[in-house]
């Protein structure tokens, strides 16, 4: 009720107003300095709007700091754009593929074995036992087990940081490898699945049964995000089986806007950020500056990002763009850990040197 009586204002470009006011008064208000400098900062959706309030509000942030940011994810985009051919789905597989070669095909096999385990009352009894589901499958409802296990290999190559978290769930370090490991235990292909989604949905062993209509992440603002990407945030995602480890699935936008423009009352707006911030077929980012892109290759949101352009100017002036070879999403931006691989702080190094240029004081 909130988000829609509050809609009109859940824009990127009424996002960026607020922070801009925002600065405002903490340079007139609070700081009394008008022309302290501003570095912005993001991660993800985040890591959009560092990088756009640098791009559209040049005189009151001297930088940004955009981290795993899809800023060519959007429709309209040509495919060139995203980085490893099936995008985030790709990106998710070769992550995979890094820490078991032969994990993403287990996971690939497992697929229509489950969905042959839901046409029988047996089968589907087993399923229930073996990945500790708190309520039963039904023919019609077996798709919801299909559906946990993309989402949770999606959310798994997010936060395979080289240490412990709880960014989405609790989870050990590298739960990539740990799935792995785990799924690898045995020759039956989907009583190793279960065993490895033990790591994602019960690591901590407290979890008594799997919710399925339940995320272990909780809301994160979802409700919100679906609204955002059903008016401006258009992110055309699709899987293909000869390229990455998920079942066949394609972006329909005709369907997308429709289903949209129904439930929330509103006008889809698919092509707009493409060309209200810029792309690469011509709408490009030649007119900004001092922005620093970093992207995780473990991450799968790097699909989107500037990282196939690491051979290339991307920008008018001093925009650095760093491609981290053991970072999963936006590991740049999270605290310190002895774990951390030397990619990740060869990467902070470089924003700590950006941010020294754009907020050195000319004597």
């Amino acid at each position: 009720k909130a988000v829609v009586s509050t809609q009109s204002t859940g824009t990127v470009e009424q996002a960026m107003a607020d922070f801009a006011d925002n600065i405002v008064w903490l340079r007139s208000t609070m700081l009394k300095v008008s022309d302290v400098p501003v570095i912005t900062f993001g991660g993800s959706y985040g890591g959009m709007l560092a990088a756009w309030m640098r791009a559209k509000y040049p005189s009151l942030v001297q930088g940004a700091i955009a981290a795993s940011a899809p800023v060519w994810m959007f429709v309209g985009q040509p495919e060139k754009c995203k980085l490893g051919l099936s995008g985030p789905y790709y990106m998710i597989t070769q992550a995979f593929r890094r820490q078991d070669i032969d994990c993403p095909n287990r996971v690939s096999q497992s697929w229509s074995l489950i969905d042959k385990m839901g046409e029988t009352a047996e089968g589907r009894a087993k399923l229930e036992e073996l990945f500790h589901l708190c309520h039963p499958l039904t023919k019609d409802t077996v798709y919801l087990l299909t559906d946990w296990l993309s989402s949770m290999y999606f959310d798994m190559a997010m936060v395979n940081y080289p240490y412990p978290t709880s960014f989405l769930a609790p989870l050990p370090a590298w739960p990539v490898y740990k799935f792995c490991a785990a799924s690898n235990t045995t020759s039956d292909i989907v009583e190793g699945i279960a065993a490895g989604a033990q790591v994602y949905s019960n690591y901590t062993g407290a979890v008594p049964c799997l919710d399925l209509s339940k995320d272990p992440a909780g809301d994160l603002g979802m409700t919100g995000w679906d609204f955002q990407s059903c008016t401006e945030m258009f992110m055309p995602i699709s899987s293909d089986p000869d390229l990455d480890m998920f079942p066949a699935s394609s972006y329909d936008l005709e369907a997308t806007v429709k289903y949209c423009e129904a439930h929330w009352k509103t006008t889809a707006r698919p092509y707009h950020l493409k060309y209200y911030f810029g792309g690469q077929d011509g709408f490009d980012f030649s007119g900004y500056s001092r922005i620093v892109f970093s992207n995780g290759m473990l991450d799968p949101w790097a699909a989107g990002g500037t990282a196939n352009k690491l051979d290339q100017q991307i920008c008018l002036d001093d925009c650095p763009n760093i491609l981290i070879y053991d970072g999963a999403h936006h590991l740049d931006l999270r605290s310190a850990n002895p774990a951390d691989p030397k990619t990740v702080l060869f990467a902070r190094q470089v924003e700590r040197d950006a941010i020294s240029r754009w907020t050195k004081r000319e004597k």
